[in-house]
């Protein structure tokens, strides 16, 4: 009877072992990789979502522009961009830098979905929602589609094709 009361009692704690740690496996975020990337016009756009299901929880987006190819110097550039970069000044769960180089621009901005007001979001066009309905999550898989539908291509293991 003994002999028994421990062999439940070891199969019991190994199944909810695996139990636990299967739990644990399946609810860690995963991370996808986006490009859109023109070599004529030395333009590279790469964006990783973190998400968990179908909840998006962040957004990362570096962005770099060459002035040349789409006609612009350092000086025109930081003038037409400088007033939008202030519209996205003080915006909860939004990080935002842009570095002016010689010969072209970085931009590096990160959306944190737990963090961010998404009607601000919204209101400020960072994000898009369908019609008037108020968002309490960001989907995965539509942003997933938006991003398709704009040209942007996924990219396995985060191995980004560079500019040359």
């Amino acid at each position: 009877m003994k002999k028994m009361t421990i062999k439940t009692f070891v199969l019991s704690f190994l199944t909810m072992f695996t139990l636990l740690f299967l739990a644990a496996c399946s609810s860690s975020p995963k991370k996808a990789y986006f490009q859109l990337i023109d070599q004529k016009t030395k333009q590279d756009s790469r964006i990783t979502l973190e998400y968990k299901g179908d909840d998006l929880l962040n957004n990362e987006t570096s962005n770099v522009f060459y002035y040349e190819p789409i006609g612009l110097t350092k000086d025109t550039a930081k003038e037409q961009i400088g007033g939008y970069m202030k519209t996205l000044e003080n915006i909860k769960g939004l990080t935002n830098k842009i570095e002016y180089k010689d010969d072209h621009l970085t931009q590096k901005m990160t959306m944190d979905f737990s963090k961010a007001d998404i009607s601000e979001l919204k209101s400020k066009q960072l994000i898009q929602t369908d019609g008037d309905q108020k968002a309490n999550y960001i989907s995965y898989k539509e942003t997933v589609k938006s991003l398709e539908a704009s040209g942007y291509k996924e990219v396995k293991d985060g191995k980004f094709e560079e500019l040359k």
